[in-house]
């Protein structure tokens, strides 16, 4: 069954900056606007991380974008990034002149076809746990069977954040290949690539680790 995801995405057309300076960006975001904490995504009593998908993603889509999902990362965008007017990274000030909002609803879930997609950012799909299990592997199949499992996971993930149950079985067929993700300037095994599924996902959607600062993103193929 199909659903709809009510999302929007704030475009700063004029700022242009790396993929690397956007958990600056959200850094200084997270700063300004501490009382907001699907913004920095830590619990503002116990100082704890929230794991929880994130309703506020920033990405780089030739410009900065800052993506907001259902109602409450709607109203962050309107509250938060729609009056800002600069943005303060390393000392350097980065004026807003411009800006546009687009709010849309999303469709999302199954319906008995299969889609393509690719991930057009790394996807930080292992974490501390998994990367040991996974290095561990010396046949190719295993590992793709492994990383396929994450996928579905991740997948879940933001299906849990949306309310949506999944009746069926999700089947995957991937073809992916390492890569590298600098994040805060740490070296991580990423996956980029590409994956058959019988679900309909939005495009842009981020998935995995970091995938509020920009990891992870996917765009529909076919």
């Amino acid at each position: 069954m199909l659903q709809k995801i009510k999302s929007g995405v704030i475009r700063f057309p004029e700022i242009r900056i790396k993929p690397s300076y956007l958990h600056k960006v959200r850094g200084y975001f997270a700063d300004q606007y501490n009382q907001y904490d699907l913004i920095h995504n830590h619990d503002k009593k116990t100082g704890k991380f929230h794991y929880r998908y994130p309703a506020i993603q920033f990405k780089i889509t030739d410009y900065l974008s800052i993506f907001g999902y259902k109602q409450e990362g709607i109203d962050i965008l309107k509250e938060v990034f729609l009056t800002s007017e600069d943005i303060i990274i390393e000392g350097k000030i980065i004026r807003i002149f411009g800006r546009e909002l687009e709010i849309t609803e999303e469709v999302y879930g199954e319906d008995g076809q299969f889609y393509l997609y690719e991930f057009f950012t790394p996807w930080i799909a292992l974490n501390q746990d998994n990367y040991k299990e996974y290095k561990s592997l010396n046949d190719e199949t295993q590992k793709i069977r492994q990383i396929n499992s994450i996928l579905v996971n991740n997948i879940i993930s933001f299906c849990k954040f949306t309310g949506y149950t999944i009746k069926d079985s999700l089947k995957v067929k991937s073809k992916f290949r390492e890569t590298k993700a600098n994040l805060k300037g740490k070296t991580h095994t990423a996956i980029k690539g590409e994956f058959m599924i019988n679900f309909l996902l939005p495009d842009f959607l981020g998935l995995g680790k970091s995938s509020s600062r920009g990891y992870g993103n996917i765009k529909r193929k076919m």
